[in-house]
């Protein structure tokens, strides 16, 4: 991971990295359920347990082991159903729990469009200036470098723009989610620090991977949830819109 005093964290990533930390490692399948829930305990929000978010957001597990180095992690206390054939969490879902579980007291807007290494670095930039955001990313892993790729390797990066040779070794079956917390700007290229859902993916959970591969990642059917205090919804939507974005899910 990139030295922590070099990174510009987004507001409020010192709290989710904490809770996102003491929660780890996700459950099996529950991607989005785990980070969803740490955005929500960052916020205040008294949410049981990651069933409890995967079952208010509808989720289907799909089957499938964690990656080398982490342990499966199966103690649901809620029944959350798993099918390799309709397994996934749909954004809309994700979002709608989100603001429920939160008493409506956060609002969800989404990101989506057409991904460039410059529209994410846009639209991150525009919260710096929030008092709490939180980023949930529903992405494509195999587009991600590998999280243990070596500091030089991306101080590398950094100097000269050429990304690192390193590819994700894990690729679980549909999509994952992680979070974006923070952003490293250097003279060629730039870096973004992944929130991770277990500890053996980075430092603890967390990695630091190229622009250009988060953008791959979010290509297709990826999509970003900002989150926020109710309050602030209309500055997320005037972020997204000022990134070349859209503020929907299509």
């Amino acid at each position: 991971m990139a030295e922590l005093s070099a990174v510009h964290w987004l507001p409020g990533a010192a709290r989710l990295i904490a809770e996102a930390r003491a929660e780890l490692p996700q459950k099996d399948g529950l991607s989005a359920a785990f980070a969803a829930l740490a955005v929500l305990r960052a916020a205040g929000c008294a949410v049981a347990d990651q069933d409890e978010v995967a079952v208010a957001a509808g989720t289907v597990r799909a089957p499938g082991g964690p990656p080398a180095g982490a342990e499966n992690r199966a103690d649901f206390r809620l029944p959350v159903p798993c099918d390799a054939a309709t397994a996934g969490t749909e954004p809309e879902a994700l979002a709608a729990a989100v603001e429920a579980l939160s008493d409506k007291r956060l609002r969800v807007v989404p990101a989506t469009g057409e991904w460039s290494p410059q529209a994410l670095v846009d639209l991150l930039v525009a919260l710096w200036d929030l008092p709490r955001v939180a980023v949930l990313a529903r992405l494509d892993p195999a587009e991600l470098g590998s999280p243990d790729t070596p500091e030089r390797a991306l101080l590398d990066y950094l100097h000269t723009g050429v990304p690192p040779l390193w590819t994700n070794r894990w690729r679980p079956p549909g999509h994952h989610h992680v979070l974006v917390a923070g952003v490293r700007i250097g003279a060629e290229g730039t870096l973004l620090s992944v929130v991770d859902t277990y500890a053996a993916l980075g430092d603890n959970g967390i990695h630091d991977q190229p622009v250009e591969w988060v953008t791959a990642a979010l290509a297709g059917s990826g999509v970003l949830l900002l989150v926020a205090d109710a309050a602030r919804a209309g500055e997320l939507a005037e972020a997204v819109a000022g990134a070349g974005l859209r503020p929907g899910f299509a």
